[in-house]
């Protein structure tokens, strides 16, 4: 018995590694997870969801924590991202588990190397914080705990609500899609600098990877003894990748995200079409 949960125990330092450069960059944990459970330790990819969500949960949890307490969430914009969100999730994890298992992987790996362009993509920060200032008509101002004045709009906001609905729908499909489409969504249509961005995607993906994990739950095959250790390694990686994330350069970040999710992504369909 005692064997039987100690069988996953070098998942917790992998996983706290994996969601630490992650929440650092606004993305899900799962986006690292995900693959290593399916191609390290050899899940089923019904199996590798459901635990990826089970874990995420308590990751984004802790990086809620770690961004609030530095005052970079914009909570009202969070909540409306998540009114799409949600109910998509819950959508795409009822049908998580009636795709064919070498099919999800394909869109697993197909939306990381889209989540890498995009991210790619975005535009510095510097550049962005240029754009508005501080009391214009519509424009948001928040002060983080180190005193930096973040000032945005937040514009193009059936756009932004359309593309919360897709995240929702990949991160209860796939368990990924949720901050890792919001966060170059508000980026690139709202120039909203990247750390209030991300935060504020950690905020909606934790409500929406809650729906998901939920019903991956009641419906799908989480692994119990693995989300033993994920779970902890989760909950570390959120704090260091919110304490972290206001410390690194943001387009180096980027940058070394970007990289990251293409070999992934590149990795999770190779091994879908050619290795099972």
């Amino acid at each position: 018995m005692f064997g039987h949960l100690t069988e996953y125990w070098f998942a917790f330092p992998v996983v706290a590694l994996g969601c630490t450069m992650t929440i650092m960059g606004g993305v899900g944990g799962n986006v690292v997870c995900g693959p290593f459970f399916i191609l390290v330790l050899k899940l089923s990819p019904e199996a590798a969801i459901g635990t990826a969500l089970v874990t995420q949960v308590f990751s984004l949890l802790s990086g809620i924590i770690g961004y609030g307490r530095r005052k970079l969430i914009d909570y009202r914009l969070a909540l409306f991202l998540a009114v799409g969100a949600v109910p998509a999730a819950v959508l795409g994890s009822w049908l998580s588990v009636r795709v064919p298992g070498t099919l999800l992987q394909v869109i697993f790996g197909g939306v990381i190397l889209i989540i890498a362009w995009l991210l790619y993509r975005s535009p510095i920060e510097t550049a962005q914080e240029a754009m508005v200032s501080p009391g214009a008509s519509g424009v948001r101002t928040l002060i983080d705990r180190q005193g930096r004045v973040y000032s945005y709009q937040v514009c193009q906001r059936g756009q932004l609500l359309g593309i919360s609905v897709l995240a929702g729908l990949g991160s209860g499909l796939v368990a990924i899609g949720g901050g890792e489409l919001n966060t170059p969504a508000m980026v690139l249509r709202c120039q909203i600098p990247i750390r209030i961005a991300a935060a504020t995607a950690v905020f909606t993906m934790a409500l929406t990877v809650l729906a998901g994990a939920i019903t991956h739950v009641l419906v799908g095959r989480p692994v119990w003894n693995l989300a033993l250790w994920t779970i902890p390694g989760a909950i570390l990686g959120g704090q260091l990748g919110s304490y972290l994330a206001s410390r690194i350069e943001s387009e180096a970040l980027k940058r070394g995200l970007s990289l990251l999710f293409v070999l992934v992504g590149m990795a999770m369909i190779v091994h879908a079409m050619f290795l099972t």
